[in-house]
Formats: C-alpha cells, sequence, structure tokens
C-alpha cells in the first residue's frame, strides 16, 4: 500500500517522467495533477488550481517552469508540505537559502533534483577519479536556443553543468576569468582543491545538444560525450543505468518516510547558485568561503 500522497505541479516532459516514477512507485500515491501538456495523458486525476493540488496531498512535485519555483515551493511549504522541485530551486542563492531554512521551521523536506548528477558516464567518472588527482578539468555544453542569449540566462541554464564540475573537482574558489558574448559563455575558475577549470556554455539556432567533459588525471586522461566516456581513447564500462527520475524519487520518498540523506547537500546547492549568480553578472574574483 503506497505511503505518501502526491501532487505534481507542471505535467511537462520532466513532469511526465516523473509522473511515471511515482506511478510505478510501491510507496507513491500520485492523487492530484495541475496544469502541463501531459496532464490529461497520465491517468491521474486533474485538478482546477494550484491550491487544490496542494489540499489533496501529503507532498508536492514542482515541475513548472523555472521562474515559478521559487513562489510555488514557498507556498506548498507554508502549506506544510513536503515538497520536490527540479532545479534550480531559485534563482539566487538567498532566495534558495531562505526556502531552505522554511522547509526546517515547517519541519518538511524540500529535495531539489538534480538528475545529472545521476547518470551513468557523470557517475563513472566521479569514482574514478578525485579533486586531488586532477591536474585539469574543461566543460562544455552546447545546446538549441536562442543565440542572443546573455550571461544571467546560460549561467542559469548552466546550473546541472556547475554541479558537474563541483562534484568531480571540489567546490569552486574563485572565478578568474570571463569572457561573455551573445549565445556564449566562457570562463576560467580554480577549484578548492587546486583545479584549474574551463567552462564554455553556448547556445544557438542549429545546435546539437553535446555534454563534453575533459578530466585530466594521474589516473589517465578522461573524456565524457554526452552518455560515453572514455579513458585515454578507450570506451569504459559504466555504472549500472538506472531510470534518472525514478532513481531521484526513491532519493525524496526515502528522505520523507525515513529520514535519509540525498544525493547532494544543501551547502552544494547554495554553493553553485552563488557561482551561478557570479558568472551571470560578469564578477570575477574569489568566492566566500
Amino acid at each position: 500500500m503506497a505511503e505518501l500522497r502526491w501532487a505534481l505541479v507542471g505535467a511537462g516532459t520532466a513532469g511526465r517522467a516523473r509522473a511515471r516514477a511515482l506511478l510505478e512507485s510501491p510507496r507513491d500515491d500520485l492523487v492530484a495533477i495541475w496544469r502541463g501538456r501531459y496532464a490529461d495523458d497520465i491517468g491521474a486525476p486533474v485538478v482546477a488550481s494550484f491550491e487544490a493540488a496542494i489540499a489533496a496531498a501529503e507532498a508536492v512535485v514542482i515541475s513548472s517552469p523555472t521562474e515559478h519555483h521559487a513562489a510555488q515551493v514557498r507556498a506548498a511549504l507554508q502549506a506544510g508540505r513536503h515538497v520536490v522541485v527540479d532545479f534550480p530551486l531559485a534563482r539566487s542563492r538567498a532566495e534558495a537559502s531562505s526556502l531552505f531554512d522554511l522547509a526546517r521551521a515547517k519541519g518538511k523536506v524540500l529535495h531539489v533534483e538534480h538528475i545529472e548528477l545521476l547518470e551513468a558516464a557523470g557517475r563513472t567518472l566521479c569514482g574514478q577519479t578525485r579533486p586531488e588527482l586532477l591536474s585539469s578539468v574543461h566543460v562544455q555544453f552546447e545546446r538549441s536556443g536562442p543565440d542572443d542569449a546573455g550571461a544571467p540566462a546560460l549561467a542559469l541554464s548552466n546550473v546541472a553543468r556547475l554541479h558537474r564540475l563541483c562534484a568531480l573537482a571540489g567546490p569552486v574558489a574563485s572565478i578568474d576569468e570571463l569572457d561573455m558574448l551573445p549565445g556564449q559563455l566562457k570562463a576560467r575558475l580554480t577549484t578548492t582543491a587546486g583545479v584549474p577549470a574551463t567552462l564554455q556554455f553556448a547556445q544557438g539556432a542549429y545546435f546539437q545538444r553535446l555534454t563534453r567533459i575533459e578530466a585530466t588525471a594521474a589516473n589517465g586522461r578522461w573524456e565524457q560525450r554526452n552518455g560515453r566516456l572514455s579513458r585515454d581513447g578507450r570506451d569504459v564500462s559504466l555504472l549500472g543505468t538506472r531510470s534518472l527520475f525514478a532513481s531521484d524519487q526513491r532519493v525524496a520518498t526515502a528522505r520523507i518516510l525515513d529520514g535519509g540523506d540525498s544525493y547532494v547537500t544543501e551547502a552544494r546547492i547554495l554553493h553553485v547558485l552563488e557561482v551561478m549568480e557570479r558568472l551571470g553578472a560578469g564578477r570575477v574574483g574569489p568566492l566566500s568561503p
């Protein structure tokens, strides 16, 4: 028998994947959906308002567009509900910190999804090296999108890649150099482990989606290109692949019902949002400890 009643806010592409994870989980029961182009196709009750969704459930998934995350998370917490939200939690470190504080005050779990940290190639790479073994890291991400996007939009849309950098090479100690053009953001950073890192984020109308991470380490030269990982030019077997949203949902439910831990800490979430803000604002220099 399901132990936790959920409402889903936002049944778009990510919301539909989340709904599937909830419907397949023996511990979870999806009892309400509000809005989204796939809302009528999922097979759970569709309600007429955000307030009705919250009223129907003990926990709420916020899978709406980024600009609504913070306000909807705050409303759900104020109503006494546990919350799972797609990343990013908010557009600033300060706002995100206030939401974590509110969750603690209400005695509720606020779980921020970061499924890119769960994908097989990245987990395998992080499992094969450590920050102290690295001599350099390069993170590149390209996608289709408006080619006139400014630095704030590019930084915000690459929160997941900033998490990947920190998971691999440690927190960012300083932003050393920035190069910003329409549709392109380049940066040179140093992590607290002393690892020099470069970032290259770009988007354009005809770009294909590309995630590329290069890491030079004591045990070889590693390259991830989308879902493939190689060391010194040879493909590497990956850790077992699993449904990313199902994996995230298991963690979220265990946090609520069993007091389990997340796979990404609150401190790391806030740190990455600070890096994102500084990149978007064009600010170089050291980050606060």
